[in-house]
């Protein structure tokens, strides 16, 4: 990796995979509902993780209700083929899980700014490692 890409886009993912977090899908979990993402998601994840900024989204929950949330993204878990923004729901005061696919208008907010928390994720949930 360190070979092909500028040092700042290097420091840069290293510190994007430092978010990133893939486990067991548990067999139980219905995904008959899987949707596509939305393609703002990226655009607004890189400022959001690497410059720890606020986000704030629309999201619809298992039932189909929609939500406006803001939050500090804390990490991105995969549990295949789901992938989830955890992260600290400012308005509910908790960590939250976020189904990507179900995530539309994805904003990062300038001038927030938040510290890392720690997440704690079950023992068969592990970090990417790399080079």
């Amino acid at each position: 990796m360190d070979a092909t890409l500028p040092s700042d886009k290097v420091r840069d993912l290293r510190r994007f995979l430092e978010c990133l977090w893939v486990g067991p899908l548990a067999p139980r979990v219905d995904i008959s509902d899987l949707g596509q993402m939305d393609p703002a998601l990226l655009p607004a994840f890189e400022p959001a993780f690497l410059d720890r900024r606020h986000l704030r989204f629309s999201y619809r929950d298992a039932k189909g209700f929609e939500t406006e949330r803001h939050v500090e993204p804390q990490a991105t878990l995969i549990l295949p083929p789901l992938w989830y923004l955890v992260a600290w729901d400012r308005t509910r005061e908790g960590l939250r899980h976020f189904r990507m696919d179900r995530i539309s208008a994805p904003e990062c907010l300038e001038g927030t700014s938040f510290s890392r928390r720690h997440v704690q994720f079950t023992d068969d949930v592990r970090p990417i490692r790399y080079a």
